[in-house]
């Protein structure tokens, strides 16, 4: 009986239907993420070197940072295409001469026969104004802007108000318009072509009419 009864199970195990596969319940996911890995893939591809220059990243905004960052000429108040040297316009001889006739009678006085300023001009007078600096390459005539040095020569020792005192005279309804542009044409001719260039730098930096203009 015992061997029937074994017999009997052997035949009911063989007589089972194989199990039924149930779809796993990570299936919809390796599908989401399959279709997102060929998503991916294309991407790239239109990406690649050699692809439509249309589909290029955009710049990070790093780039855009340092694609924003002026150039030396424009951070010094001149466009990058006027930095550098140029050729320095030509002064007008007739000007020159004229405003060395205004320099000797008007100027000299104080500032010297050559330009040279007072000596140790650096230092204030006993009265703490200012005394007359050199107008030739060693002073710092060269660093102020063609209406600046107008404005000096019109308005003299009173234009600094707190900023100092200063002897020099007003000649404003002394000196001509001509007059004036001759004397600094004048002072120009007697600098250094760099010193000259510096100058010209800053007066183009600002080229701002005068207070005293029409």
């Amino acid at each position: 009986m015992i061997v029937a009864y074994i017999r009997n199970v052997r035949f009911r195990a063989l007589a089972l239907p194989a199990p039924v596969p149930y779809p796993s319940p990570m299936e919809p996911a390796r599908s989401v993420y399959l279709i997102a890995i060929l998503l991916a893939l294309a991407t790239l591809t239109a990406c690649a070197p050699g692809g439509d220059a249309t589909d290029a990243p955009a710049p990070t905004p790093t780039e855009s940072a340092l694609s924003d960052i002026p150039s030396i000429g424009e951070l010094a108040g001149t466009p990058a295409a006027e930095a550098g040297p140029q050729a320095l316009p030509t002064l007008d001889p007739q000007l020159v001469t004229l405003g060395e006739d205004v320099y000797q009678t008007y100027c000299a006085a104080c500032h010297g026969a050559e330009l040279e300023g007072q000596e140790d001009w650096k230092l204030p007078n006993p009265d703490g104004s200012f005394r007359a600096p050199p107008h030739d390459g060693t002073g710092h005539t060269w660093h102020h802007s063609d209406r600046v040095l107008r404005e000096a020569i019109l308005l003299g020792g009173e234009r600094l108000g707190a900023l100092g005192t200063s002897n020099m005279p007003a000649y404003q309804g002394v000196l001509s318009e001509r007059e004036v542009e001759a004397v600094i044409a004048y002072i120009k001719s007697t600098w250094p072509e760099e010193i000259r260039r510096l100058q010209r730098d800053v007066t183009a930096r600002d080229p701002g009419p005068g207070p005293l203009d029409d």
